[in-house]
């Protein structure tokens, strides 16, 4: 079975990135690997990437966590070493694709919904969700959380049960694509603004503008993490 090409570019590029570490000698058998937060901003990968490729790597044997200590690499030769690192990446960010592709087949649809349906009450929820949103981008805090509310608060407004419960089962594998498309406040400014618009078609009560913003802001965030280095 064939490599597909994006995944394909990705495996290289962080390969190209782990070799460089190892002829520099920043990286080798026996030492201590570096923070999650270097390997993040290293990859152009978010925290949360890293600790998976990190966990999926001890189970292969090439990493080794030792309590109080950090996490040692234990590969044999530096080529195993970045051979191996670079396809858990390859792997993490296929993956990652894969779960921006559900979330333009489900999210578009459920904007749609909500614009037929949504109360005054999910829109003044709403309202003061991007003024939150707006107030933590200006403080310099996090908007990871805030920005799950606002889609919560969208799956609310279809009043649809079980559209809730679905987006609620998936928290933890949506916030991987949240997680990385808001690594920065650049990132997190242009998705303030993004969900400026879906509320917008929101309060018109506009279903095909709705899903149209919806589908716009997703395809934006893929694009962003797909081409962009170092969180910018």
């Amino acid at each position: 079975m064939s490599t597909p090409l994006h995944q394909k570019r990705i495996y290289e590029e962080i390969t190209h990135r782990l070799q460089s570490l190892v002829e520099t000698g920043d990286l080798k058998p026996g030492d201590r690997l570096p923070p999650e937060r270097q390997l993040a901003s290293l990859f152009g990968v978010s925290r949360n990437s890293v600790r998976e490729a990190i966990k999926s790597l001890e189970q292969k044997g090439v990493l080794e966590s030792r309590p109080g200590a950090g996490t040692f690499i234990t590969a044999g030769s530096e080529a195993d070493l970045t051979r191996q690192f670079g396809e858990i990446f390859a792997q993490e960010r296929h993956r990652l694709g894969d779960i921006f592709e559900l979330r333009l087949l489900l999210e578009p649809q459920i904007a749609h919904l909500a614009a037929q349906r949504i109360s005054a009450r999910t829109l003044k929820e709403l309202h003061g969700i991007m003024e939150a949103y707006d107030l933590a981008l200006r403080e310099g805090r996090p908007v990871y959380e805030i920005d799950q509310s606002f889609h919560d608060a969208i799956a609310v407004a279809t009043e649809n049960s079980s559209i809730v419960r679905l987006m609620e089962e998936m928290h933890d594998m949506l916030s991987e694509s949240r997680d990385e498309a808001l690594q920065s406040p650049a990132r997190s400014r242009t998705s303030l603004e993004a969900h400026m618009k879906i509320l917008e078609a929101l309060r018109r009560r506009d279903p095909q503008g709705a899903r149209a913003a919806m589908t716009e802001h997703l395809e934006h965030a893929r694009n962003i993490v797909f081409t962009s280095k170092n969180g910018e």
